[in-house]
């Protein structure tokens, strides 16, 4: 045997049920929501229950988000400490160490990236770049092997960089500085405004 209330109930529980389960938990909004269908008093009794249940859920749900938040952040290797160990060969990140143990693909691509590091700074005595784009061709790396490419067009120049001890830097810094201020000044001042600045500018 049931009541009116227990009839009220049963007859709307499943609606109730699919509301909270759309998120809406608190009993002030299941009451906006439900209207004059049934009373707020009601509605607090057989819903309590299942609000308590997706609480439970959604304090598990967000708990479990944080763990995997902070776990990524302990883990999270920055693009410097990528950059250091690709030039150098050595970091203190734990993950970027295992990762080097378990690929050798990995490995294969830090020594050929260090080679190149080494041939740059002429710390090796191999210092054949033909021999290097051979190599880094044969790392099937897409971004490697395209820029091996690139420096195939024009390994002469690349070769010229690596065998002799000067650099045409100065000029370049001095040429684009010269832009930079002919730039600045277009349209404003003559040409010994111009001239002065380039003798005078730090």
């Amino acid at each position: 045997y049931l009541n009116e209330q227990q009839k009220t109930a049963l007859k709307y529980v499943s609606e109730l049920a699919t509301i909270i389960s759309a998120g809406c938990i608190t009993r002030n909004i299941l009451v906006q929501k439900m209207g004059s269908k049934i009373s707020g008093a009601l509605i607090g009794r057989i819903t309590s229950s299942l609000r308590k249940m997706y609480q439970q859920k959604r304090k598990e749900v967000k708990e479990h988000n944080e763990s995997i938040e902070n776990g990524s952040k302990t883990q999270r290797v920055s693009q410097n400490q990528i950059r250091k160990y690709i030039l150098k060969g050595e970091s203190d990140n734990p993950k970027l160490a295992e990762l080097y143990k378990s690929s050798p693909q990995i490995k294969e691509l830090l020594s050929v990236c260090q080679d190149f590091g080494d041939m740059i700074n002429g710390n090796t005595y191999d210092k054949d770049i033909r021999k290097w784009i051979e190599k880094a061709k044969a790392t099937r790396n897409m971004a490697l092997t395209n820029f091996a490419y690139g420096i195939e067009k024009d390994w002469e120049a690349v070769q010229a960089a690596i065998d002799i001890p000067f650099s045409n830097g100065l000029l370049e810094g001095t040429v684009n500085k010269i832009k930079a201020l002919k730039r600045q000044m277009y349209n404003r001042a003559g040409s010994k405004l111009l001239r002065a600045k380039i003798l005078y500018s730090q």
